[in-house]
């Protein structure tokens, strides 16, 4: 999500085929350079323990089970932060309670520098390379990726976009199965792409978000990122394989079909759409579709798998559904004065924004149970700052830091019996006492994600549409009832499914819809 100039077209039509022979070439002697690199490991760095062995290896175990590889080792270090490399750059994994304090009160930890070499997966406008560490030249990448955000999902446009975004759920619902009466969906596909529907009509513009076609394009192109998105792709970053052209030829259809919606736009009436509000601002339709491509990127991963394991817990917990059921049914008969022959769509609509946040307490715990078991994401920043201390221990500037979640939301010191779905946790006054910060599944403390207030409503929405239209159950592939919880693949770097068969919800229209 977190780069921001067009030069990737240039780049991309100025590309010369290479002739395999010389590809080789050059790859044998970089390689031997990495290698040499790799092997440079000392006994420890700035009083961080190194990762003895073959660096290259844990580079490469990091980037293809990296919540095994983090959660292990650490385990082997007794709890305690290690480093390792990823080519010449020094890579520390935080663990305890000093560094999560840090790490989420520290200004100078950035994402975006973060995530470029440590996710990988993220459209870039530009090359993934090392940056100049100059004073205050970085710094303000999410600063202003996080203003124009406030602006979009500001209040107003959320109280006149709600009616629009629950008929956009009824309307997706209603492709589902039989008509949207009956049937059987995978939510780790049809839920994920409800919510990519609704975070594009936040973000962009009614025409694109009508246009099921190109939507339905845009959708490809970023699951094509995501599975080009190997370790080769980010530690030989010069090798021409196949996975790197799939991701420049990905991101460049993906920027120039955002970018003619936005040149549409700018022809067309002013409206307070999302596109226009950017227009209004005086950005370029470069920059604007850029920052697109990022929201829609950061708005989806995270909704997406939530939402999908919620419905999934409950299925299994079917005491927490019906609470949940009758929460929701109890919110629209405080806020509709709607006759009784009303849709369920006019019904929903009718209640205000505030409702939706703070009248739902049921919903909101099961939504953060889900979140604080099934998203263990890591958080990846860099240190453009001065040098930080942890514990006496030193994060040079230049360094980069990742965190697993899981060492925290995982830890049965803060949370008994981590791996069990207890909402009624989130009902208690001080629901983990023992911590600083609370809860990460949205960042915390100077690091808190902007957009959670939306994603928030969007999982809402959707599971109040859900359990008020249908009755389901959870179901194999051969469509028997399934009792017990699937497991998250937690090294799968989106978390969108289950590890092991996949599980799907069989659905009926209720008898009360």
């Amino acid at each position: 999500m977190f780069a921001s100039n067009s030069t990737i077209l240039s780049s991309v039509a100025g590309e010369d085929n290479q002739l395999a022979a010389g590809a080789l070439g050059i790859a044998a002697i970089l390689t031997t350079t990495a290698v040499y690199f790799t092997l440079r490991s000392k006994g420890k760095e700035n009083g961080f323990p190194k990762l003895r062995g073959f660096q290259l290896y844990h580079a490469w175990d990091f980037f293809y089970r990296r919540y095994d590889f983090l959660l292990s080792n650490l385990n082997r270090s007794s709890g305690k932060s290690f480093s390792f490399n990823v080519l010449h750059h020094n890579v520390i994994a935080l663990a305890g309670e000093d560094a999560r304090r840090v790490l989420f009160t520290t200004p100078h930890f950035d994402l975006s520098e973060g995530i470029k070499l440590l996710l990988g997966i993220a459209p870039q406008i530009e090359n993934v390379n090392d940056i100049e560490l100059e004073p205050d030249a970085k710094g303000d990448t999410i600063p202003h990726f996080n203003r124009k955000l406030n602006r979009l999902f500001s209040h107003n446009r959320l109280e006149d976009v709600l009616p629009t975004l629950l008929q956009d759920i009824i309307d997706q619902a209603g492709k589902w199965g039989n008509g949207g009466k009956s049937g059987r969906i995978d939510p780790f596909i049809e839920v994920y792409e409800l919510i990519f529907v609704l975070t594009a009509r936040m973000t962009t513009c009614e025409e694109l978000t009508k246009n099921e076609a190109d939507l339905k394009r845009i959708l490809e192109l970023f699951s094509t990122l995501h599975t080009s998105s190997t370790p080769a792709a980010v530690l030989l970053p010069w090798f021409p394989s196949p996975a790197r052209k799939k991701t420049r030829e990905a991101t460049t259809e993906l920027f120039t079909i955002l970018c003619t919606y936005v040149e549409a736009r700018r022809k067309a009436e002013p409206t307070s759409e999302a596109i226009d509000v950017l227009i209004a601002e005086g950005e370029s339709t470069q920059s604007i579709a850029d920052y697109i491509m990022k929201v829609l990127f950061a708005g989806v991963i995270n909704t997406g798998v939530v939402t999908c394991w919620a419905l999934v817990y409950l299925a299994i917990h079917s005491e927490w559904r019906e609470k949940c059921k009758q929460e929701i049914q109890d919110l629209i008969f405080r806020h509709s004065d709607s006759p009784p022959s009303s849709t369920l769509g006019e019904k929903l609509g009718a209640v205000p924004i505030s409702g939706w946040q703070n009248e739902l307490p049921m919903l909101d715990a099961c939504l953060q149970e889900t979140h604080r078991i099934c998203l263990t994401p890591m958080a990846f920043r860099r240190n453009l700052g001065k040098e930080i201390n942890i514990g006496g221990q030193v994060v040079k500037r230049g360094d980069f830091v990742v965190y697993p979640i899981a060492e925290f939301h995982l830890n049965p010191e803060f949370y008994p019996e981590p791996y069990k779905f207890d909402p009624s946790r989130w009902l208690r006054p001080d629901p983990v006492p023992n911590a600083t910060h609370k809860f990460l599944g949205w960042g915390s403390g100077r690091h808190a994600c902007t957009g959670m207030k939306v994603a928030k409503l969007e999982m809402k929405m959707i599971l109040a549409v859900f359990l008020e239209k249908y009755d389901y159950e959870l179901v194999d592939v051969d469509g028997k009832r399934v009792s017990q919880m699937p497991v998250p693949n937690r090294n799968d770097l989106n978390q969108t499914g289950p590890l092991g068969p996949t599980c799907y919800l069989d659905f009926k229209q209720a008898s009360t819809d």
